[in-house]
């Protein structure tokens, strides 16, 4: 195969793999999240909230924060509510009293329910494994390659908030500068 057909064909596979994320799965997995959020009790970014604590945690509020992509308000108005419910406690690090620290603390209903949506998970995904033969390497390659677009999620999504939030900012400059333009641009920021 020639290297033109060989990144025709290399194009068409990235295509075809960004529609199945994007279209298929993006949704798909959206929507089981919100139901799993609902089953708690929970809204879908407080669930996000106790996954990012249970896979890194004990994490600091701010890294929290960045995780999530939200403000450290909207984190510490989340954090209040969730360590209410018994859900996080939140530790001051030892010769580091600025941070503040955020760990999972067992909660007997949210365990039980996560457990029983888990096992139902791992059977279907199991059927999948089996289907595809997808033992040794191949589960490797195909566990990688999930491993990796989820971090390139990961990095875009972040990209986009750092964008939208340097928008706003500036909108906000020009606004103040088009109020009253007899200002000198030194005392307008």
């Amino acid at each position: 195969m020639d290297r033109e057909a060989r990144e025709r064909q290399e194009a068409d596979s990235t295509d075809e793999l960004l529609t199945v994320l994007l279209d298929d799965l993006g949704p798909a997995v959206q929507w089981y999240r919100d139901e799993v959020a609902r089953r708690l009790g929970l809204s879908s970014a407080e669930l996000l909230c106790l996954d990012v604590c249970r896979r890194h945690g004990p994490i600091s509020k701010g890294r929290l924060g960045e995780r999530l992509g939200l403000t450290r308000s909207a984190v510490a108005k989340m954090l209040r509510r969730l360590e209410g419910d018994g859900h996080l406690v939140r530790d001051l690090p030892r010769g580091r009293e600025q941070e503040i620290h955020v760990r999972l603390r067992p909660h007997p209903h949210r365990d039980a329910v996560l457990a029983d949506l888990r096992a139902d998970m791992r059977r279907a995904v199991k059927q999948v494994v089996a289907d595809f033969a997808l033992r040794e390497q191949r589960h490797s390659l195909a566990a990688g390659v999930v491993v990796r677009l989820g971090d390139t999620f990961f990095e875009h999504a972040r990209a986009l908030a750092e964008a939208t939030a340097w928008r706003r900012i500036l909108a906000e400059r020009r606004a103040r500068r088009e109020a009253d333009p007899a200002r000198p641009w030194w005392e307008r920021y």
